[in-house]
This record gives structure tokens, C-alpha cells and sequence, in this order.
């Protein structure tokens, strides 16, 4: 379903966005007839702007529902990692499970900590160890 909206959406921006400038330049330049530029204007308004802004929007939701993907992705591997490690979870192993960088993991987990009181540790080697009570 999510390729076949992308085919789609790949395919309507392709056919509407070049079609919306030729006609924007048509109807611009002053060698157009008065015919032309309302027959051009009118293909604009029922046919290419409505095809650029489905595609876009279509764009624009799989943009969203990747977010949403990562987003959960990312916490259920935190409440799974939690979980298996009584509380304790340091930013190196979140970001090797969750396939962040180091900085977004290390704000994520610091997030976290806020909202859950957790407390912190340093370890040896200088990592951080988060502690979540259960």
C-alpha cells in the first residue's frame, strides 16, 4: 500500500507540477489570446493544481506516517529494553537497538528520564547508565 501511494503521488506531482508552470507561463505571457488564457486557466484549476496538491499531500502523509513509524519504533525498543534490563539501559545500547545516533539517543533517554524520574549513573569508561524504576 505505501509503494503504490508513492507510485501515485510520484505520479501525479510528475504530471501536475510541470503542467501547472506551463500553464502559469502561458497564461502570463502577453502574446496569449484572451481564448488561450481562459482555456489554459480553467486546465490549471480543474486539472493540474488539483493533481500537484493530491500528490503533495500524499507526500506529505507518508512523510507523516514514517515519522509515526520511527516514533514507535523507538519506543517500543526503549520499553523493551527497560524491560529486559531491570531499569538500567545506557545510551550506547539504545542507539546500537533503536538505530539513532548518539545524540538522538542521548536526548531521547534524556526525555525519558525526565518524564519517569530516573536516576543516573556514570560507569566506567565514562558512559551514562539510566536507571527507570519498574
Amino acid at each position: 500500500m505505501k509503494l503504490l501511494k508513492k507510485v501515485i503521488a510520484g505520479l501525479l506531482l510528475a504530471f501536475g507540477v510541470p503542467l501547472s508552470i506551463l500553464a502559469a507561463t502561458q497564461i502570463l505571457n502577453p502574446q496569449t489570446t484572451r481564448q488561450d488564457r481562459d482555456d489554459v486557466l480553467t486546465a490549471l484549476i480543474v486539472i493540474t493544481l488539483p493533481s500537484t496538491f493530491l500528490g503533495g499531500w500524499l507526500v506529505w502523509g507518508l512523510h507523516k506516517q514514517g515519522q509515526k513509524e520511527i516514533s514507535d519504533r523507538v519506543r517500543s525498543t526503549f520499553y523493551r529494553l527497560v524491560t529486559e534490563h531491570n531499569g538500567q539501559i545506557t545510551i550506547l545500547r539504545f542507539a546500537m537497538e533503536a538505530e539513532l545516533s548518539g545524540q538522538e539517543a542521548r536526548q531521547y533517554l534524556d526525555q525519558r528520564a525526565k518524564e519517569f524520574n530516573a536516576t543516573f549513573d556514570v560507569l566506567d569508561g565514562g558512559n551514562i547508565a539510566y536507571h527507570f524504576d519498574l
